[in-house]
């Protein structure tokens, strides 16, 4: 009897494990890698390995030794951008070329594509004495970072110096972009495409409530009308079209003023904290088995374009705005039943601000359209932890 064929997940962290289940149900045998020996992918896999997932040769002679018939990225861009060099060398379905995955992921190259093709984004420049044709305020980000880190919001020219250094230190490559601030709402925007068109999509209301640069808490859109919808729908298919993507998610984040719209920052591995797990509760559909098919060449099938909300589903990242001991999850005034609470810490752990760390991830589901509207935006005012600060930590 022969072994199963054995497929690599970049990434050992908590939100993908929902992925290691997926592949074990197509009868892989999994394997996951990364340098955080204490991700609890190394113990859920059938093989683990420390190996840094960011470094595309050890991953290339990682895939060679144990013979590796599939690759999957993580929740995390690196793990994305390393799949793609690595699948480029090696064969592996699911990723887009190195040269589409830059574009897409590197916010100054899409930026400077999304500008000469004429794609809604926000103004911007990569060099400090270009900053003079952008009027205040402005938003200075790293061209690469997560979660938000290195991000400024700055007022006055005088801050600008002090931004732009903080969001080059906050780069891997050391590299930064000055941004017109769009005032609006933030949404997110999750497609899965299938030969060149978008097959089935889902808007999601976004609201960053104790770090402004980190998603804390989401629903399914109660904001978006349909005709806005379309919009940013009809938008991303032209772009899909245009890059050539090949089968698998893009994930968006817009913002929008109720008139215009204005794309922030586009991946193509899945969203972490469990988005995958928001989008089947409240849908059905099954997100993560959607996601994996086409790194294994699994044809799956699609019954709507925008499913129907099944459930009034509300997720919440616990975070703290200064660094604390964390004491344990109290909901007892919280309007909605608890579904699921995945923690991330014990308590007396230290919790470090956001967006560095985070306590655990909360589900719950509301009554009624009415108040999930009501309660996403505040979901910090009833899940956060009501404790006393520790600022030496």
């Amino acid at each position: 009897m022969s072994s199963p064929s054995r497929a690599l997940l970049l990434d050992a962290g908590f939100a993908s494990l929902p992925f290691l289940d997926v592949l074990r149900q197509q009868g892989y045998r999994t394997a996951v890698c990364g340098s955080k020996n204490q991700d609890p992918g190394h113990r859920f896999a059938d093989d683990s390995s420390p190996v840094n997932y960011g470094d595309v040769q050890q991953v290339i002679d990682l895939c060679r030794e144990w013979r590796i018939a599939a690759l999957l990225p993580g929740v995390t861009d690196v793990s994305y951008l390393t799949g793609s060099r690595v699948a480029d060398q090696l064969g592996f379905p699911g990723f887009d070329s190195p040269e589409v995955s830059d574009t897409l992921f590197q916010k100054d190259q899409f930026r400077s594509w999304a500008q000469a093709n004429h794609f809604p984004v926000p103004a911007a420049v990569e060099q400090l004495s270009e900053s003079e044709s952008l009027p205040l305020p402005l938003i200075v980000k790293p061209v690469d970072a997560y979660s938000g880190l290195g991000i400024t919001h700055i007022s006055e020219r005088a801050q600008l110096p002090t931004a732009f250094d903080a969001a080059r230190q906050a780069s891997r490559s050391g590299e930064a972009l000055i941004e017109q601030f769009i005032r609006g709402t933030l949404h997110s925007h999750s497609a899965f495409v299938r030969n060149g068109e978008i097959v089935c999509e889902f808007f999601v209301d976004e609201f960053c409530t104790v770090y402004p640069w980190q998603v804390n808490s989401s629903s399914l859109t109660t904001q978006l009308s349909s005709a806005m919808q379309d919009r940013v729908s009809d938008c991303l298919a032209t772009l899909t079209a245009q890059l050539g993507l090949v089968d698998g998610l893009l994930h968006t984040q817009f913002m929008t003023d109720g008139n215009d719209f204005w794309l922030i920052e586009l991946t193509r591995r899945c969203p972490g904290d469990l988005y995958s797990r928001l989008i089947s509760l409240s849908t059905g559909v099954p997100y993560c088995s959607h996601f994996v098919a086409p790194f294994i060449g699994l044809d799956d099938h699609f019954d709507q374009r925008r499913p129907v909300r099944q459930r009034f589903i509300a997720r919440h990242t616990v975070s703290v705005a200064e660094a604390t001991r964390f004491p344990g999850f109290h909901f007892a005034t919280l309007p909605a039943q608890i579904l699921d609470v995945i923690p991330l810490k014990m308590p007396g752990d230290a919790l470090e601000a956001a967006p560095r760390d985070r306590a655990g991830l909360v589900f719950a589901e509301c009554d009624s359209l009415t108040t999930l509207a009501e309660l996403t935006p505040h979901l910090n005012q009833y899940l956060n932890p009501s404790i006393q600060q520790e600022r030496s930590l």
